[in-house]
């Protein structure tokens, strides 16, 4: 079972980035973290390209491959709510905290 994603996003840093982290249940009873770690190129108000740059599964982290990379594309934004298409198709809703 996996708990909810939380996405914090930096844009304090060059360039900007963003870490997604969730906890997975494993076997009913073992709660293991899992982060991703990315750097973020917009490219206009509504796309950017992330390149991801470390996975976290628990206490071992790992540097990403350098072809790990996308793109996001946001398709609606308002204040509580962001729907974005990823380049493979995947759609993601966020939802403000």
């Amino acid at each position: 079972r996996i708990g909810p994603i939380i996405q914090a996003i930096d844009t304090t840093t060059v360039p900007p980035s963003a870490k997604n982290s969730e906890v997975v249940k494993y076997f009913g009873f073992l709660d293991v973290p899992r982060a991703v770690e990315a750097e973020l190129s917009p490219v206009d108000g509504k796309l950017t390209n992330v390149q991801f740059k470390r996975f976290i599964l628990g206490p071992i982290g790992f540097k990403a491959p350098g072809n790990f990379e996308g793109a996001l594309d946001i398709t609606y934004l308002d204040e509580e709510v962001r729907l974005t298409r990823g380049d493979k198709g995947n759609i993601f809703v966020l939802t403000r905290m």
